[in-house]
């Protein structure tokens, strides 16, 4: 019965389009991930696309390892020197030899420096040489602040010191470019990935209905009970395979082409003030789970309303409605709580990661990223045994 699913659900000639749309994608993405990277040579030509990235992790190699307090100092002093002698006017052999290598580390400064400001460089100008020495402890004083503002219980403030605790300092650095884009890009992708699975669900319980074979398809001696729990199996499992399937190509092909340096440098050369202890490679796993856990979660739903109205189209609507409209009505609406723990935040981990969001359930404390992941998790199960109920009751009436 599993396969008989699975050879209507992919004879669809409407189902083999949107794979192959999908497997288009992949493509589509990879390469704007990989034309995103810009490489300035020792002559001062710009380079993009296939062996940019590479090339850009080898220049910034030359700082890799731990950026202690001497080797920002260092980096500083040498940006301060160039921008007093070419001002806004770098020259491109200038910047090639220069800002290039060492573009990331004047980022964590500036980035540090405007712990409540927009990003400036010119906070990099105005620092004395004493205070490029105490980058780190700018940056231990701001985390206090960030802990005053988010820590609004004690429980919550020891929760934050903890986590910022884990985070060791000086960082260790390696150049993670390939790392940084994938981030935005796996999110981008996820979210067509989830609305073609939902797609694909959607038609699962109401395709007996679209082709006037619920009669016999009810009648028949396991239909309500075995018939019913393999279409449930092939939805689940459609989605699991079609997700990892999709994001696992994407991430062959683009880091393949710009590879994976700065796998295991902090996230924190990115973003840092983060409280979550994550090396790159492992916010790129996070970034995938959620998303795997958004596309089970869009099936199901898609499934249960399929399996209540017999409506394909009804059925898609939903998760259209929590993954695509749900952001927009968020960004409108005063209840910003709320809507930092809707569905579609599943899909946008790799924003939701920059803020140190906190729920308290008496004692306890969690962060916004594992929560939504383990309350969507058991949603998701709990809406299972509802499908398989509401498409018997059907029969029933």
């Amino acid at each position: 019965m599993l396969k008989y699913e699975f050879k209507i659900m992919f004879s669809k000639h409407m189902n083999r389009i949107l794979l192959a749309v999908l497997l288009l994608l992949a493509f589509v993405f990879s390469f704007l991930a990989i034309w995103s990277v810009n490489y300035v040579d020792a002559n001062g030509n710009t380079h993009n696309g296939f062996g940019s990235t590479r090339q850009l992790n080898e220049c910034k190699a030359k700082y890799e390892g731990t950026l202690t307090s001497e080797v920002i100092k260092d980096v500083i002093a040498k940006d301060r020197k160039v921008t007093r002698k070419y001002e806004n006017a770098v020259p491109d052999r200038v910047y090639a030899k220069g800002a290039q290598e060492y573009g990331d580390i004047k980022d964590l400064c500036v980035s540090i420096l405007c712990y409540d400001k927009d990003f400036d460089e010119a906070e990099l100008d105005r620092l004395d040489m004493n205070g490029a020495e105490r980058i780190y402890d700018i940056r231990d004083r701001n985390i206090g602040r960030e802990i005053k503002e988010y820590g609004n219980t004690h429980a919550k403030a020891r929760f934050l010191k903890k986590q910022f605790s884990k985070i060791a300092t000086p960082f260790e650095y390696s150049p993670a470019d390939s790392w940084k884009k994938m981030g935005l890009y796996a999110t981008t992708y996820a979210l067509s990935v989830l609305m073609i699975i939902s797609f694909f669900a959607a038609g699962i319980f109401s395709q007996e209905f679209d082709l006037q074979a619920d009669a016999i398809f009810f009648s028949t001696k396991l239909g309500r009970s075995k018939g019913t729990k393999t279409k449930i199996v092939a939805g689940l499992i459609m989605a699991t395979v079609i997700y990892w399937s999709a994001m696992l190509l994407l991430s062959l092909i683009s880091f393949g082409v710009m590879g994976v340096s700065g796998a295991h440098s902090p996230i924190q050369m990115e973003y840092s003030y983060c409280m979550y202890s994550y090396t790159f490679v492992q916010r790129y796993l996070v970034i995938l789970l959620s998303g795997y856990v958004g596309s089970i979660l869009a099936a199901v739903v898609a499934m249960l309303v399929s399996a209540r109205f017999h409506s394909a189209v009804l059925a898609l609507c939903f998760p259209f409605v929590l993954f695509i409209v749900s952001p927009f009505i968020g960004r409108v609406l005063p209840f910003h709580d709320f809507f930092n723990v809707t569905p579609d935040q599943l899909l946008n981990v790799y924003n939701c990661i920059r803020l140190p969001l906190l729920y308290q359930f008496g004692g306890v404390v969690v962060m916004q990223i594992p929560l939504i992941i383990v309350v969507y998790t058991m949603i998701t199960m709990i809406i299972i045994p509802f499908i398989h109920k509401v498409f018997n009751r059907w029969q029933a009436s």
